[in-house]
């Protein structure tokens, strides 16, 4: 049995390319310092503004983050992915520290702002160096490497953001900006600039040209339902951890501790899933059956009993 469970987890890491790994290592370095965002709206409360003001926040977060990815896209196209990636990173590693010393509220939201642009415009650079650095036959199995290593690094990240976020709640901005510097110089060592060519598996000879995806109306009505799903799946980073702290008295080491089995869940399930689902049926049955087992989650948060203060969790 544990011989065969071996086997298993060999073959689905195998056949992967040396890059995809070291990228997937980078990203783990950057990922591990992923404390201000989840956190970000117990720092606004406990600083005095109301649970209202803590959700424009994080709104303003989620719209200067679709506009990074537009433009990180576009800067993709121009510049190159492993530019587009070290600008990013080191960007937004300078604005979360920049972000932990603002104190009045409209330049943390100015910040914020600016911080989610940079920020998110490193993840059409990253899919596409994914994209560069493997095949197709293994292409899933890359992607699932590179999200293993985002929730692994954000186990570790909720970890030591809740442990630091009990001491002070500026660590956080620290951390969390040396991490995407240290991911930076991990990057231009194990990835150096190259040509960013279509490589070899992926000549366009003999095949049609690409359809707009303004054109293509199933891909805009899945995008449409997708953005759906996103409203209710990212309050777990902004709304849920207040209600764990508020409603529950969570202290925010054991809401860091939350976060930290939500990623070692992942990292230890994804691959092996993904290995040994992979083609047995459309990925959109897998998708559906997703997004009903996350509705189901955030009810039973209403089904479960919340303690009274006398009985906190502290």
């Amino acid at each position: 049995m544990l011989a065969r469970t071996i086997s298993l987890y060999q073959n689905a890491y195998s056949g992967l390319s040396k890059s995809t790994w070291l990228l997937s290592l980078v990203m783990l370095v950057n990922r591990s310092g992923t404390m201000v965002i989840p956190f970000m709206t117990i720092y606004l409360t406990s600083s005095g503004y109301s649970i209202g003001r803590a959700g424009l926040v994080m709104g303003i977060f989620g719209f200067g983050a679709v506009c990074g990815g537009f433009i990180g896209g576009r800067l993709t196209d121009r510049f190159g992915f492993q530019r587009v990636q070290w600008a990013t990173l080191a960007g937004g590693g300078l604005l979360f520290m920049v972000l932990g010393q603002m104190k009045s509220y409209p330049l943390i939201c100015v910040c914020t702002f600016l911080l989610s642009v940079v920020n998110e415009a490193f993840r059409p650079a990253n899919s596409t160096a994914i994209a560069h650095y493997c095949n197709t036959e293994n292409r899933t199995r890359s992607y699932s490497l590179n999200r293993l290593a985002v929730n692994l690094g954000w186990a570790v990240g909720g970890a030591i953001g809740g442990i630091l976020a009990n001491i002070n709640y500026h660590l956080l901005f620290w951390v969390d900006g040396a991490t995407n510097l240290a991911a930076v110089l991990l990057l231009r060592w194990f990835l150096p600039l190259h040509s960013d060519a279509v490589p070899e598996h992926e000549t366009t000879a003999g095949k049609a040209p690409a359809l707009s995806p303004y054109k293509d109306s199933g891909y805009l009505r899945f995008v449409t339902f997708t953005i759906v799903f996103g409203c209710g799946f990212f309050q777990l980073f902004s709304t849920l951890p207040v209600f764990y702290k508020e409603r529950l008295h969570m202290p925010e080491y054991m809401i860091g501790l939350l976060m930290t089995l939500n990623g070692l869940l992942i990292t230890v399930l994804e691959m092996v899933l993904v290995f040994k689902l992979e083609g047995k049926r459309e990925n959109l049955f897998y998708i559906v059956f997703g997004v009903i087992l996350v509705g189901v989650s955030y009810m039973l948060l209403n089904v479960l009993p919340c303690p009274s203060p006398r009985r906190s969790f502290a």
